[in-house]
């Protein structure tokens, strides 16, 4: 049974990132959807200390849990009013969100993509999913898709590919996920983006790439495109706002979010990208 895992917390971020699955969910086939919520809160928040001395708050403790299983029957219900034939199950850890994940993705090798919600700038709170997008995307073993707080999901039919043109080889993990992009109606768009200003690329290098796609993908209909912009993931960003685009795929490689996101802060990539959800290939 295909099965998508969607952490969560108390926000309309991650909220937002349980109505995109179940609409992902629904148009590439999936039939469960595991909803996963840790235990965020400070620890002292659970704390009496008199005296030297510290107790449990018992009562703060079950407060959380009831707020905890009201929130995942909320969440659910959005899903099953919608989707009545989806399969969805409630899972509640004590560890860390990282953890939490990898564990339960051991435990359920049925768990093919995590969908993680994003923070942007009106969201009225902080995500704490968002603000571990970037351990979870560095250590999940499969497919991470990073849905922005102002998304509104809509059907996925031009996929923006940032690529390395000096570094063809990493498209094999396009390749691998050809189920993405199927649908005959779907238009890919593959970007190479050069950072030195008078930087022309050999003709041999722009024939090999398009051999190499073709040879791959030859019923989908692509174009590659070359542009120019000192930081990378804005020259990423400024395409994808200036052509019309219903998804990023990053790929491994020089050219993937995840790889700027790693070294930059995450404002520098996920943030700014406040209209379309980043699917992180592994």
């Amino acid at each position: 049974m295909r099965t998508i895992l969607v952490p969560i917390d108390f926000t309309s971020t991650t909220e937002n990132a349980v109505k995109v699955a179940s609409q992902w969910a629904k148009q590439y086939e999936y039939e469960h959807i595991i909803l996963l919520k840790t235990s965020d809160e400070s620890e002292f928040d659970y704390l009496h200390i008199a005296e030297g001395h510290s107790f449990v708050n018992e009562e703060s403790i079950n407060s959380l849990l009831e707020k905890t299983e009201l929130l995942l029957s909320k969440l659910s219900n959005i899903i099953l009013e919608k989707f009545p034939d989806f399969k969805v199950s409630k899972a509640v850890s004590n560890w860390t969100l990282t953890r939490s994940i990898n564990d339960i993705i051991r435990e359920q090798p049925s768990i093919e993509l995590i969908v993680l919600g994003s923070d942007d700038q009106a969201a009225s709170r902080d995500s704490v999913v968002s603000e571990n997008i970037i351990s979870i995307a560095r250590t999940s073993p499969v497919k991470t898709l990073i849905v922005p707080n102002g998304y509104n999901y809509s059907d996925i039919k031009n996929i923006l590919i940032p690529c390395d043109i000096n570094g063809i080889t990493k498209l094999e993990r396009l390749f691998n996920h050809k189920y993405i992009i199927r649908k005959q109606d779907v238009q890919l768009m593959f970007l190479n983006i050069h950072t030195k200003e008078n930087q022309t690329i050999i003709e041999e290098k722009k024939n090999e790439i398009q051999e190499y796609i073709h040879q791959h993908l030859t019923e989908i209909p692509s174009t590659i495109y070359y542009s120019y912009d000192k930081n990378i993931v804005d020259g990423i960003l400024t395409f994808a706002s200036s052509n019309k685009t219903d998804l990023i795929i990053a790929l491994p490689g020089k050219h993937s979010f995840l790889y700027f996101l790693t070294s930059t802060s995450i404002s520098e990539g996920i943030y700014q990208n406040v209209n379309q959800p980043v699917l992180i290939l592994k």
